[in-house]
């Protein structure tokens, strides 16, 4: 079922409370309350151990819009997908997304395993027609510009035929989120010259060039990933998700020097471009609104990840995904 917010205009997140690292857990508290002075139409649903309780009291978050259900048991995230499906009833990641189907949140944000995550969110809440869903996240391109970038992580194993349809689903979601109306699209690939790349990518580009209603870019290297280059950037999850941390590394070093390379460091910054303001991770494919946040968040990431899933409700991009994929031949 596909939720927008209720007749009051709330909309209601329901937030996986035991996913992440542990040092991460323990600022969900401050998290919830942050998240909500920033999206005031919002409420949320947090599920974990009763010590999250706890922490969300005294972050001053509990009250009439912020609600604690206990869900004791934490997924691993090298867990199987078979156990993951078998057991785990009462998970707090389990308990979100079913919070979701239930109708009674329209979204749902974990910092839990991606494996266990994608498992759950395709089987629970379902698929949009027989696409792959793809974990798509807004990157920086500049002051107040954003590219889409999409797979990082939930298919590690692609076809051209699987990065096509993450082009499909990726302008989708560009012309809601970027508000473009025909986003340029690039494949990720060692080269710009079209004769570069594996199979892989050369299929994938021929197939989005000869797509109807994709607006092919070629080819993009990974140094022009964060130049604005191209609205929609996609690739396989794997490569995906090594080039997005391997520039989160490069951020990390750059930003926590000591000394005076800390201090210039600082000045030379962009404020555009500071990591936290990016957090969150969009599961598209699935008939719901799914946020993967980065395990290690703190508080003003996860926040902010908090609020993107609400923002993605309120645009309604499930509905737009859904309503694409219906058009298509």
């Amino acid at each position: 079922m596909l939720l927008k917010a209720d007749k009051n205009n709330s909309i209601t997140v329901a937030v996986d409370g035991n996913g992440g690292d542990r040092d991460a857990l323990a600022g969900i508290g401050k998290a919830a309350k942050f998240a909500l002075t920033l999206y005031p139409g919002m409420k949320l649903i947090v599920y974990g151990a009763r010590r999250l309780e706890e922490d969300l009291a005294r972050g001053q978050a509990l009250g009439p819009r912020c609600e604690f259900r206990p869900a004791p048991v934490q997924i691993p995230q090298d867990e199987s997908p078979r156990s993951v499906l078998s057991g785990y009833s009462q998970s707090s990641m389990r308990k979100a997304i079913e919070c979701v189907r239930e109708g009674e949140a329209q979204a749902v944000i974990s910092a839990g395993g991606t494996g266990p995550l994608v498992v759950l969110s395709r089987h629970i809440l379902g698929t949009i027609g027989r696409i792959r869903p793809a974990l798509c996240a807004k990157i920086p391109a500049g002051p107040g510009r954003f590219s889409l970038m999409l797979d990082l992580g939930a298919n590690a194993r692609c076809t051209p035929e699987d990065l096509c349809c993450f082009a499909r689903l990726g302008t989708a979601a560009g012309r809601v989120i970027l508000g473009e109306s025909e986003p340029a699209c690039a494949v990720l690939n060692i080269g710009s010259e079209l004769g570069k790349g594996n199979e892989l990518v050369q299929g994938a580009r021929e197939l989005i060039s000869s797509c109807k209603g994709l607006r092919c870019n070629g080819f993009t290297e990974a140094d022009r990933l964060f130049t604005g280059d191209n609205d929609i950037i996609v690739t396989d999850g794997f490569t995906g998700n090594i080039a997005l941390k391997s520039a989160e590394g490069v951020a990390r070093v750059f930003f926590h020097g000591q000394g005076l390379k800390r201090y210039f460091a600082k000045l030379a910054r962009p404020e555009w471009l500071m990591p936290w303001q990016y957090n969150g991770s969009l599961l598209l494919g699935v008939r719901g609104t799914v946020v993967k946040s980065h395990a290690s968040a703190r508080q003003e990431a996860l926040a902010v990840a908090i609020v993107e899933a609400a923002k993605a409700v309120k645009a309604g991009l499930c509905q737009a995904l859904e309503e694409d994929q219906l058009t298509r031949p």
